[in-house]
């Protein structure tokens, strides 16, 4: 936990804390982390769900199996964000969907009782940690109305152009790297993975982007 201090300062459920602050809400509030290695299952649907967390470093898939058994992506999330928030509920549910690990990944958690319900520890930052949660429910709802946007255009262009200025805004730089491989990226689009591939190079012979693998330019 020591060596990933400097990440926590960064995070949103910590913002205003200190060092010291950050450690002591970890430890009264009974937390732990646990490292995934790609592809590994941190959570699978349905099943029961009393932590959430809060991803360190990596990147991790939130994803669901149609009727064909075809994978759909609906998100991704990296460092900072959270991931199981459905274990806040009051009512023991389980998740929706199957969280994987898309990177080599670390993420924080927190039992739920430890959160929401006070009796259990006695943590004084309790309430800052429970304000800056709700901030980071908000980012997560507005993270979720983006790809409803995006898979909302109907020209496979328009989608993949939105998509990728997002991750331009999203890493501040016209030069950036996505989480997503081809297929991966066709499932989050909900297009034919050809298609996008073809439309693609067509974009890049337009002199709208160039890109080499996962890595794009916006021009």
């Amino acid at each position: 936990m020591q060596n990933s201090f400097k990440i926590l300062q960064n995070i949103d459920l910590f913002n205003g804390f200190s060092e010291e602050e950050i450690g002591e809400s970890i430890h009264c509030l009974k937390g732990y982390t646990k490292k995934y290695q790609k592809r590994e299952i941190i959570f699978s649907k349905e099943a029961p769900l009393p932590t959430f967390g809060i991803v360190l470093t990596g990147t991790i898939f939130l994803s669901s199996e149609d009727i064909t058994g075809s994978t759909f992506i609906f998100t991704e999330l990296s460092a900072g964000e959270i991931v199981g928030e459905t274990a806040l509920q009051f009512t023991q549910t389980g998740v929706e969907y199957d969280v994987t690990a898309a990177t080599d990944c670390e993420i924080l958690f927190f039992h739920k009782e430890n959160i929401v319900q006070p009796n259990k520890v006695i943590c004084a930052l309790r309430a800052r940690i429970i304000e800056n949660l709700f901030t980071l429910l908000l980012q997560k709802n507005q993270e979720l109305y983006h790809k409803l946007d995006i898979v909302s255009h109907k020209n496979l262009r328009n989608k993949i152009l939105h998509y990728l200025h997002l991750q331009s805004q999203k890493c501040d730089t016209q030069h950036f790297t996505i989480p997503f491989s081809r297929e991966e990226l066709a499932n989050y689009l909900i297009v034919d993975r050809s298609a996008l591939s073809r439309e693609l190079s067509r974009m890049q012979d337009d002199g709208l982007i160039t890109f080499s693998r996962n890595t794009f330019q916006l021009l």
